[in-house]
């Protein structure tokens, strides 16, 4: 029992030096940057999907047309 309780307090201590300064950096991020940007993020990654799948549907196009008529297609 003292194996195992020693192991999982070692590594948790192990994560301190990674997970709370993560954590503390999110939490400045979220509240300096994201909170003043308001919708903004959420507009710019609209237009980016709207964008990709646009260009997406036009490759997938090009694509339909040339095994359409491609002879040697298996349907």
């Amino acid at each position: 029992m003292d194996i195992l309780y020693f192991w999982n307090r070692f590594k948790i201590i192990t994560m301190d030096w990674l997970v709370f300064p993560l954590a503390k950096m999110m939490y400045w991020f979220f509240q300096n940057v994201l909170e003043n940007l308001e919708n903004l993020p959420n507009y710019a990654f609209c237009i980016f999907a709207v964008i990709a799948f646009t260009y997406w549907v036009k490759w997938q196009m090009k694509y339909n047309a040339e095994a359409e008529a491609n002879p040697d297609q298996i349907k």
